[in-house]
């Protein structure tokens, strides 16, 4: 929370006055006394308002204190705006007990007009939160409520904060509801307040509703696309979750790569894999997610699953780049043998043989691939060493010796 300090105090109590408002039926509030100040004590506190404005706390307070040992009881006015004025220079000095110790003697002597009384009454309250006596907070609130004549939005915006910060989640809602229904203009701050209540209670549906208008407020801060797509995610509505991060990224707001990656894997999610697949290539390309194994992987994953298999042999070939261990040319040999691509077959086999990491039954079976490959460019004493690594492998033993056989006839054939 901000420190309050005397000048934002100050435009305060002026403004009050000028936010939306709620009348209120109490009786009519009289100072207790009319007598203000003589000319001497108005000019002192003149001078000694310009040490505040100053920022001259120590001597400002240095002569309201003397100040204040020369009245007596008939001076309830000069009094209470002395004590006034400490608290100001007490909320300059960040001491929010003091303030709060120094407005309460103020409004205690009940001498100020009722602008200025009603005001510090709210602004007492408003101190208190800050200084997290959420209770003394709501305590003065009522006080205030209980006197004052119109009851300005921002009122209820502090009530709403202090039961908020005690975890009354219901009784905030209901402050800041009302809030907003009596401010003249929307308030972005208040609306976040409302939107942690119903985030903090689980109601997903109201966050929607609160985030729509959030985002008609500052349609340009991400973080409310970010929040409303996580929300109908959680609410299972998949595809507006969707479409509100698509909007998002082409307002050109998604701009870091986890934010890119979690576009992707929506799209991924809702099934759509080629959008997927075609957004992940461009952020590669683009530099806006990192070129490493991980996402050139999932890149010829999704190319694959949108039947693609050009585009995902091509991701799957700068993955084998970064690779530390041969399982990405394993899978991505069986592209190739499945195109009948015998070379690049050949070639990505070596290579998952060569980088190791691979389970003895994928072994065995990169050995028999790579003599099937072999044989089909002709390689046959090649074909034939690899074809008899194979045999040392149980799950590839009893194909290797078929394919051995068959060998045997490609080769009678070929010398023929």
């Amino acid at each position: 929370m901000r420190k309050i300090t005397t000048i934002s105090v100050l435009l305060l109590l002026s403004a009050i006055s000028l936010a939306g408002s709620l009348k209120t039926d109490n009786p009519p509030r009289k100072p207790k006394t009319q007598v203000l100040m003589t000319e001497a004590q108005s000019n002192r506190i003149t001078k000694l308002n310009e040490f505040l404005a100053d920022e001259k706390y120590t001597e400002a307070k240095s002569g309201l204190e003397a100040m204040l040992a020369k009245t007596n009881s008939r001076d309830a006015y000069v009094q209470s705006v002395i004590h006034q004025l400490l608290g100001f220079v007490a909320s300059g000095r960040g001491d929010y007990k003091a303030t709060a110790f120094h407005f309460q003697k103020s409004i205690d002597l009940d001498a100020m007009p009722n602008p200025t009384h009603f005001g510090m009454m709210l602004q007492l309250a408003q101190i208190k939160m800050a200084d997290q006596d959420y209770r003394g907070a709501l305590k003065d609130l009522d006080e205030y409520f209980s006197v004052v004549d119109e009851i300005p939005d921002r009122a209820f915006a502090i009530k709403a904060n202090s039961h908020a910060q005690l975890e009354e989640y219901r009784e905030a809602q209901k402050a800041i509801k009302q809030a907003i229904a009596l401010a003249d203009k929307p308030n972005e701050s208040w609306y976040q307040l409302l939107l942690s209540t119903h985030s903090a209670l689980s109601e997903y549906t109201e966050m929607v509703d609160v985030l729509k208008i959030l985002i008609g407020l500052a349609p340009n801060k991400k973080i409310y696309w970010k929040q409303l797509s996580s929300v109908y995610f959680t609410l299972k509505k998949d595809k507006d979750s969707l479409a509100v991060l698509v909007l998002a990224e082409e307002k050109g707001l998604l701009t870091e790569e986890s934010e890119h990656m979690q576009l992707f894997k929506m799209y991924s999610y809702n099934n759509v894999p080629y959008k997927a697949a075609k957004f992940l290539q461009t952020a590669l390309e683009n530099k806006i997610v990192e070129s490493n194994f991980k996402n050139w992987k999932q890149l010829g994953q999704t190319w694959y699953a949108a039947r693609e298999l050009e585009q995902s042999l091509a991701a799957y070939d700068r993955a084998s780049n970064y690779a530390t261990d041969g399982e990405i040319d394993y899978t991505r040999a069986y592209l190739y043998l499945d195109q009948e691509d015998w070379q690049k077959a050949i070639t990505s086999i070596q290579s998952a043989i060569q980088k190791g990491g691979l389970s003895d039954d994928k072994v065995g079976n990169a050995w028999l691939m790579l003599g099937m490959s072999q044989a089909n460019v002709k390689q046959f004493k090649s074909a034939r060493q690899s074809l008899n690594n194979a045999l040392k492998y149980d799950k590839s033993k009893a194909n290797a010796r078929q394919w051995l056989n068959h060998l045997t006839t490609l080769e009678e054939k070929e010398s023929a």
